[in-house]
Order: structure tokens, then sequence, then C-alpha cells
């Protein structure tokens, strides 16, 4: 079979595996992998952080600092806001590049996605996408904290760990697709993702 998405699922081919957000195991499984994935990411991303920038992420309270306080959790909710946005934007870009057709964007309360649910699409174009944002916004976070000052540390390093624990239903994808054979297609619907395998 070609290696291009497609809209018509190929005869012989049958669904062999799903991950429905929607059920309460699937989610449950999502979010477990989440919180280990933010655990592992603050260690290693804020590490790095003291490391280029020695001291950039000790953090103090008290009661005299309620405006540092304050100002510390806006950033974090600007952060939250912009890792949303360019989390799925880098994954509907590859829907957009693999499709020619404009992907579905959808925000559900305690999780957001970009999908392309007319659409089967190969291990590889599946494999690009489901990485797109883990790889370019670490790629590009890292980077830019050799070059800002010191007070930009904080933010990236929020951005990092949390576009790392929302990845938490890509890294399963990824995990799935390694183990699934080279000719399975994928359908993301957003909260229901499909793996259809050929039956010969």
């Amino acid at each position: 079979m070609k290696n291009i998405a497609t809209k018509m699922l190929p005869e012989g081919y049958t669904l062999s595996r799903t991950l429905d957000l929607r059920q309460t195991k699937d989610l449950v499984l999502v979010n477990v992998i989440g919180i280990v994935l933010l655990i592992a990411s603050w260690i290693g991303f804020a590490g790095l952080a003291n490391r280029i920038h020695p001291g950039s992420m000790n953090f103090s309270f008290s009661a005299g600092n309620i405006g540092g306080a304050l100002l510390s959790l806006l950033t974090l909710v600007i952060v939250i806001v912009v890792m949303l946005f360019v989390h799925e934007g880098f994954h509907g870009l590859c829907f957009w590049i693999f499709t020619k057709t404009r992907p579905l964007f959808a925000f559900k309360g305690y999780y957001a996605y970009a999908a392309a649910p007319d659409w089967y699409l190969p291990k590889g174009q599946y494999l690009i996408t489901g990485l797109a944002p883990l790889v370019g916004i670490t790629v590009i976070c890292v980077s830019l904290m050799f070059v800002l000052p010191t007070w930009w540390m904080s933010p990236l390093v929020w951005m990092l760990v949390l576009n790392t624990s929302g990845a938490c239903g890509d890294v399963w994808m990824v995990y799935w697709l390694l183990r699934s054979p080279a000719d399975v297609l994928a359908r993301d619907k957003g909260d229901v993702l499909e793996f259809y395998a050929s039956r010969c």
C-alpha cells in the first residue's frame, strides 16, 4: 500500500487497537503516564536550567512577597495557554501537511486536541504527527535557555514540563505504533485514536 494518508480504509483492514479518552480506564492510564512524565521532566529540565543559569530555579515564598507569587501564577497561566496552542498547532500543521485539508481543533475542558477524523494515516506520518510537539517544543525551549537571560528560565522550564507531561497520549501512541506492523493505519478523532491493521 502507498505510504500516504487516505480517506478510504483499504480492503482487509480491521480495527486492532483503540485509545478512548471518553473511557475512564483509558483516561486514567494516560493521566498516570502524564504524572510520571511531569515528575521526570521537572527533575530533568529544572536541573538543566540550573546548570545553564545557576540558581535560576530556586524558589522561595514569604508572606511579604504576595506580589511575586501572583506574578508567578499569572506567568504559569500564560505558559499553559501558549503551550496548548503551540502543542496542538504542531499536530495540526502535520495533519494539514499530510492530508492537505484543515484539521479539527477542539477543547474539552481538561484537554485540547487537533484531529483528522476523516483520514487514515500510515505509521510513519502518524509517528511524525504525534512526536512533533514533544520534539519541536523541546528543541526550541532548550535552545532558548542558552541565549535568554536568567528570568526566562522559569517560564521555559514550565513550558517544557507541561508540554512533556501533556504529551502523555502521544507517548502511549508511539509505544503502540512502534509495536505495530509497518502497514498499520491510524485514525485520530481527537478524543479517540484508532489503529487499523491488515488481516493478511
